[in-house]
């Protein structure tokens, strides 16, 4: 199985965990993506699956961290993302 073959298999996997989420009660966020990862697995009966599962758990488990990591590098920066400076103005200044 090459990359993109297994990577696909992860993302499934990760896909199913937050659509049994969003299925019930509960908070969405990355503790319970864990969890609800840790539980398929506990649940698999095939090997193969676990393998695949545990790779998800590592995929999230890395881009827990990744943003961790992205945080603390810009502590001082709020969550929003602008796309254009304050100072930049449109060519056109028609309203409609």
């Amino acid at each position: 199985m090459n990359r993109s073959e297994q990577q696909k298999i992860i993302d499934e996997i990760i896909g199913e965990a937050a659509l049994a989420l969003l299925q019930q009660p509960g908070p969405v966020n990355t503790q319970a993506l864990m969890d609800q990862l840790t539980l398929m697995k506990q649940q698999s009966t095939d090997d193969e699956q676990r393998a695949a599962i545990t790779a998800a758990i590592t995929d999230v488990r890395n881009s827990i961290s990744a943003g961790k990591k992205l945080r603390e590098e810009q502590p001082q920066r709020d969550n929003v993302l602008q796309l254009f400076g304050h100072n930049q103005q449109s060519g056109n200044n028609r309203k409609h």
